[in-house]
């Protein structure tokens, strides 16, 4: 089942989570504690910190499930359909976790639907997720090797 994607808006920034790709790293949280604070029922305050710092938290999440969006700024999609990679696609294995993908990434079903573009996601590899292909913390109850 599909999550909606959450907006919080503060002068200066958007942020949008999107929990079908979050593993729960927690960078965020880490990153800026006061912005992201999941015991609360609005876990994203962004007017609790200045937009860069907000960006810089946002810019740590390994799965592409945050995204900061600044007045005038292109989408992180459109950007990555605008030419040739700055960076070379980077995937990069976890021990007993995800493969993190880094770098313009367009991921499609075999029918050619546009499932995720951005510049980061987090892919399952124990075959455990109920969000395939996106990692959904399931490796967590799994042996990798």
């Amino acid at each position: 089942m599909t999550k909606r994607v959450q907006t919080y808006e503060a002068p200066g920034i958007t942020v949008t989570y999107d929990p079908n790709l979050c593993v729960h790293a927690a960078e965020c949280v880490r990153g800026l504690p006061a912005v992201f604070d999941p015991r609360e029922k609005r876990w994203i305050r962004p007017e609790r910190a200045t937009p860069d710092e907000v960006e810089r938290a946002v810019a740590r999440c390994p799965t592409g499930a945050l995204h900061a969006i600044r007045p005038g700024a292109a989408s992180p999609a459109a950007a990555a359909a605008g030419g040739p990679p700055a960076k070379p696609v980077v995937v990069r294995v976890l021990q007993h976790g995800p493969l993190l993908v880094f770098g313009p990434i367009r991921i499609e079903t075999e029918t050619g639907e546009v499932l995720l573009e951005g510049d980061k996601v987090a892919l399952c590899r124990c075959g455990g997720t109920g969000n395939p292909p996106f990692c959904d913390g399931s490796h967590a109850r799994r042996k990798l090797p």
